[in-house]
Order: structure tokens, then C-alpha cells, then sequence
């Protein structure tokens, strides 16, 4: 299990806590900062989500009523153990999760409903940037459930009722990921649904480019056969050669559709 450290950059407005932070980002790639919010306006070079979550005082308000903070989450804690207090953090910050992926199932039910309305476009794109996000989150559940299990396992026997709610975690943790693996599974189905389609449609562009080009062939070979440039051709000569040419041409055309449609061809 891989281990960090947590530090809280704190100082007066105007210190220069953004441009520490800023270089420390640059020289640690593995460092992560943890967005705050603010009530203030954004000032120049600030954005929404990097810099800060920009929020009116209501907005603000209301969040930290909702236990929408970290410090929130964490102000109920005090009077357990560390191990149980981290064990009901992780509860409370997983509990948007099944949500957040439920979410996922219904954006791939409306591309499956589009599909079969043959009104989807740039499905494939789509459905390669949802796998994507998905294999994050599957990625972040399988580490979860790592974590847990050793978490579990350390405090066995220094703190049972935080084993047992590390175990519960991880049962969480497993069942997010089952669900993860199921909607990635869910849009490669799409995708394979989707590409069935486009061999369906180019099966029938091909068995209609073969019918035209096999009800062309006998006229092909009649227009050839009179093209060729021998001197004694009695039919060149004959009254009615043109117009017995064409018959039997258009009698061709009408044995081969005859043929296609008993075979089924059509």
C-alpha cells in the first residue's frame, strides 16, 4: 500500500500561497491539491474547479449545512478512534458513488435508444470516452478495495468495530466495482451492436452492387459479342436485328428477377 503526506498550506491573503503551490505542482508530479471553495469573485488568472469553487455566501451556506465539506464530514468524528473515524469518512465520501454510476447506465441507455433509432452520431466516440471514465473509476475501486482489506486487517485486533467497518467497505468498494465492470461491459455491448450495424448496411450496399452488376452481365456480353469486328455477322444485316437484340435482352433482365426473387435475393 502506497503512503503520503498531507500538508495544509495556510497564510494571510496575499502571502503567495498560490505561487508555492504552483511550483510545488511542477517539481513534485505526484503531489495533488485539493480544491477549496471561496465566497469571494475570482480574480484574474483564477479559474472555476482549479483555482477555487467560486460560490455565493447562500451556496456556500447551504453546503456546509449538507455536510458538503470535508470539514463538515469530519466534525462528527471527534469522539471515535482514528481508524473508526477514517472508516466512517470513506462511508460517507462513497455514498454519492452508486449514483455518479447510475448515471453512466442511463447515459448508455439513451445511445442504446438513439442506436436502435438509427439516430446516433459519433457513437463511437461516445461510448470510447465513457470505457475510458469507467476504467478510472474501476481502477479507483479496485485500489479502495486493497486498501480496505489491509486496513482491516491492521486493525483487527486493535480495533474490532473498525475491522468490521473496513470490511464493510470493502463489500462496498467490491459491489461499485462489479457495477463498473457491468456498464463497461454494457457500452462494449453498445459498441458491438453499433458495428453489426454499419456490416449489416454495407453487407446490403454489396449484395445490391453484386445484383445490379449480375443483371448487366448477359448485356454486357450481348453489347460485346456484336462489338467484335468480324465482316460476316448475319444479325447485323437482318431487318429486325436491333429490335430482336433488345427483346432478348429485356428477357434476360426478366429471368434474372425472376430468379432473384424465387432464390430470395430480393
Amino acid at each position: 500500500m502506497r503512503h503520503g503526506n498531507l500538508f495544509v498550506v495556510s497564510g494571510p491573503s496575499g502571502t503567495g500561497k498560490g505561487t508555492l503551490i504552483a511550483r510545488l505542482l511542477e517539481e513534485v508530479p505526484d503531489a495533488w491539491l485539493s480544491v477549496s471553495a471561496t465566497t469571494r469573485r475570482p480574480r484574474p488568472g483564477e479559474e472555476e474547479g482549479v483555482s477555487y469553487y467560486f460560490l455565493t455566501k447562500e451556496e456556500f451556506l447551504s453546503l456546509a449545512e449538507e455536510g458538503g465539506f470535508l470539514r463538515g464530514l469530519a466534525g462528527d468524528l471527534e469522539s471515535q478512534t482514528p481508524a473508526q473515524a477514517l472508516a466512517e469518512l470513506f462511508a460517507r465520501l462513497l455514498q454519492e458513488d452508486m449514483p455518479t454510476l447510475q448515471k453512466y447506465e442511463k447515459r448508455l441507455t439513451a445511445l442504446e435508444e438513439a442506436l436502435m433509432q438509427d439516430q446516433a452520431q459519433d457513437l463511437d466516440k461516445k461510448l470510447f470516452r465513457i470505457r475510458r471514465e469507467l476504467s478510472v473509476f474501476a481502477a479507483y475501486y479496485e485500489q479502495l478495495d486493497d486498501l480496505f482489506a489491509a486496513l482491516s486487517d491492521e486493525t483487527e485486533e486493535s480495533d474490532a468495530h473498525a475491522s468490521r467497518l473496513f470490511d464493510r467497505l470493502t463489500g462496498r468498494a467490491q459491489r461499485l466495482l462489479s457495477a463498473t465492470e457491468l456498464e463497461k461491459e454494457y457500452a462494449l455491448q453498445l459498441r458491438e451492436m453499433h458495428q453489426t450495424q454499419l456490416d449489416m448496411r454495407q453487407n446490403q450496399i454489396m449484395k445490391i452492387l453484386t445484383i445490379v452488376t449480375t443483371v448487366f452481365l448477359p448485356l454486357s456480353l450481348i453489347a460485346g459479342w456484336y462489338g467484335m469486328n468480324f465482316v460476316n455477322m448475319p444479325e447485323l444485316t437482318a431487318q429486325h436485328g436491333y429490335l430482336a437484340v433488345c427483346i432478348i435482352s429485356v428477357v434476360c433482365i426478366i429471368v434474372e428477377l425472376v430468379i432473384f426473387k424465387w432464390k430470395k435475393w430480393l
